[in-house]
């Protein structure tokens, strides 16, 4: 039989190795979770392959540029920190854009939103289809287009036939215009979630000859535009073909009349469907780089020099059009000095129609 010395010998060495093989095991999971790291960085592990599995794509539909407004009129400089294009992704994904079918009750619906915003509920076809336009008898400078089909629509007063409606200088400062505004389209039930959960900015406007610009001083604004945009997928932003407005823009004057408040409305919302997607191939960022300069790119912000397009970084983004479109697409996004951007599609040709 072990003396009470031995027993309490054994014990200490028993609880001291223990401890030691507590610490031995925290310091190999340590070290093996530093080593896994340290692997993936120099050894990724390859994307799987794409799927195409809607097949060609449409060729996406920028904007028209003539030879005067387009890149063809710039001179391109790189002037990245690699001092190269920087090397993008090999695949992305492509979502599927699905379209409201036309129905019966339509019209019947645009009415009622028409008299929500108190115009008079006549509707006056348009020359394009599916399109009408609703007028306020008693502030006729102020006028409702609306697609009826997609749902959207443009509220705007023509400020231009009554400056006056500036002199009122009741302006809502930012948080409060953006409050107004996601009100509006809350209780219009017309505010999705990719907007909801998306950016949104303000723009101090000026009147300057029949014209609103922006300007940085809000003391000096006549005008407020507030811009939604689409939230991001990943890390990849999604542009439309200005940059600086989002696809819903509510613009408020400082005005008391509630119906010269608004003066400019601006609705485009085309729905995404998330989970319907497909993988594809894209082009090498060098490729896309000289496609700009080639002139294929679509310049949607010129260089306040006007003439030097000096290109500081390079990234992949999704191009979200103001026209109907099927799939949501990639698109590389240069970015450069004095404002400059523009957008190159990204889907490898043999995939593109």
């Amino acid at each position: 039989m072990a003396s009470l010395t031995e027993t309490a010998f054994y014990t200490r060495r028993t609880i001291h190795w223990g401890f030691l093989g507590i610490i031995g095991y925290i310091i190999l999971r340590i070290l093996w979770g530093v080593l896994v790291v340290v692997w993936l960085t120099i050894f990724p592990p390859k994307a799987p392959p794409p799927n195409h599995a809607f097949n060609k794509l449409p060729a996406i539909k920028f904007p028209e540029q003539t030879v005067a407004t387009g890149s063809a009129k710039l001179t391109f400089a790189l002037d990245t920190i690699p001092g190269t294009v920087p090397i993008a992704s090999e695949t992305a994904a492509v979502y599927f854009m699905p379209k409201n079918a036309a129905n019966l009750l339509a019209l019947t619906k645009t009415q009622d939103f028409a008299k929500r915003f108190e115009f008079d509920p006549t509707p006056i076809p348009d020359t394009l289809k599916n399109i009408y336009r609703f007028e306020d008898a008693s502030t006729i400078l102020r006028k409702l287009r609306y697609d009826i089909v997609s749902n959207n629509f443009i509220i705007r007063y023509a400020f231009e036939q009554d400056v006056g409606v500036f002199t009122d200088k009741n302006l809502p400062i930012p948080e409060a215009a953006i409050s107004e505004a996601r009100s509006i389209m809350q209780t219009n039930e017309i505010y999705p979630n990719d907007i909801a959960s998306g950016s949104v900015s303000t723009t101090n406007l000026k009147l300057l000859s029949n014209r609103l610009i922006s300007t940085t001083s809000f003391s000096q604004a006549d005008a407020i535009r507030i811009d939604f945009s689409r939230k991001s997928i990943g890390d990849m932003k999604i542009y439309t073909q200005n940059p600086d407005e989002g696809p819903i823009s509510i613009i408020f004057s400082g005005s008391m009349n509630q119906k010269k408040r608004i003066i400019q409305f601006a609705y485009t919302f085309w729905p995404i469907e998330y989970q319907t997607f497909a993988t594809y191939a894209l082009k090498q960022s060098a490729v896309a780089w000289q496609e700009l300069q080639d002139g294929t790119g679509y310049i949607a912000r010129f260089p306040k020099n006007g003439k030097i397009a000096t290109v500081t970084n390079v990234y992949l983004g999704y191009y979200d059009s103001y026209e109907p479109q099927t799939y949501l697409q990639p698109i590389f996004v240069f970015e450069g000095e004095d404002g400059f951007l523009a957008y190159v599609s990204a889907v490898a040709p043999p995939w593109v129609e």
